[in-house]
């Protein structure tokens, strides 16, 4: 049987501590042995709450721990790339938070220096794990939606649920907006339920609160793929609304299905007939992330497999970058192709 993965988080902000330390608790394979974060104090707080041996608020002394076998990597935006490749390069795995990188070109870096070390780089890429949107895969999968040829999807925040103060709001640190930020977890499991089809192109649209905005608070895309589908993406966090909301719908020449809550209606002997099947597990976040996280020690325990590919992160940066070039020059820009 083999030992337990010894795996330390950096960055012990609201994700890791909802998310990935009581997850990678709940793993029997999984040894958490160390916390790391600049603030001394949480650090400590959380060392104490959770029976963690070890505590850093420098990354370069945590990197050079031999007893360390894996990281999360979950700090700000800006940190991804430079603290991932430290970590491969002193022979850890990593599981990043996204987006894998501020662009593109960080990480393709992060997937090349990988490779070069012979180490695991996942991209924290959860709601694809969702139960709900695993349900719907099923039905996309065995045909029973027909053909899918629109989908769109949108997170909709009010001014109240984001701020803008921290790091997010700058765009030197967080790398983009509200498309970067928000639409990472749409693309994630909207590029994921429509495989194999690929995105070929984007059109975006950025909307400043103000003139002085560092990074765009609201952002429109769409996207065409080599199948003829088309995706809308609509995200934003400073609107004037009641509620803020998250959607996800999926038309197809039989049959559609939608998300929060999943419906999914198909066509029979000339009616719309509701066919939604109970999703029993309660918190499909929470179970989301357990679920990232039992995939990947699972796949830092068997040589030859991995359980989400890095280039998946990569082409979610793709699109954001051909978003963002798209909406400086008003037109709609091109992707790479899949071997680029």
């Amino acid at each position: 049987m083999n030992p337990p993965v010894r795996i330390a988080v950096v960055g012990c902000g609201a994700q890791s501590q909802i998310a990935h330390i009581p997850s990678l608790k709940r793993n029997r394979f999984a040894e958490l042995v160390a916390l790391c974060d600049v603030d001394v104090r949480k650090v400590n707080h959380l060392c104490k709450l959770h029976d963690v041996p070890k505590h850093y608020v420098d990354f370069d002394d945590l990197k050079e721990d031999e007893g360390i076998d894996a990281v999360v990597v979950a700090t700000p935006n800006h940190l991804h790339a430079p603290m991932t490749v430290a970590a491969l390069e002193y022979g850890k795995n990593v599981l990043c938070e996204t987006p894998m990188g501020m662009n593109a070109e960080e990480a393709r870096r992060m997937i090349e220096i990988a490779k070069k070390e012979d180490r695991k780089l996942m991209p924290c890429l959860n709601t694809r794990l969702r139960p709900d949107v695993q349900t719907i895969r099923k039905f996309i999968d065995g045909g029973e939606l027909g053909d899918i040829y629109y989908c769109k999807t949108g997170w909709l925040q009010g001014r109240s649920a984001w701020s803008l103060e921290g790091w997010r709001g700058q765009r030197l640190r967080a790398g983009g907006g509200s498309f970067l930020s928000l639409g990472t977890s749409l693309l994630d499991f909207a590029l994921w339920l429509l495989a194999p089809s690929r995105p070929v192109s984007i059109t975006g649209v950025a909307h400043h609160r103000t003139t002085v905005s560092d990074v765009e608070d609201t952002a429109f895309a769409m996207i065409r793929f080599d199948s003829g589908l088309l995706l809308t993406v609509e995200v934003g966090w400073s609107m004037l609304m009641e509620r803020d909301f998250t959607y996800f719908n999926a038309f197809g020449t039989t049959g559609a299905a939608l998300l929060n809550p999943i419906q999914i209606h198909k066509e029979m002997h000339g009616h719309l007939v509701n066919v939604t099947p109970k999703i029993l597990t309660k918190g499909i976040q929470k179970a989301s992330y357990q679920m990232l996280i039992d995939l990947w020690v699972d796949s830092l325990l068997k040589h030859d497999y991995q359980a989400i590919p890095a280039r998946e992160g990569l082409l979610i940066n793709q699109l954001a970058d051909a978003f963002y070039e798209s909406g400086f020059s008003g037109c709609e820009v091109r992707l790479p192709s899949a071997s680029s």
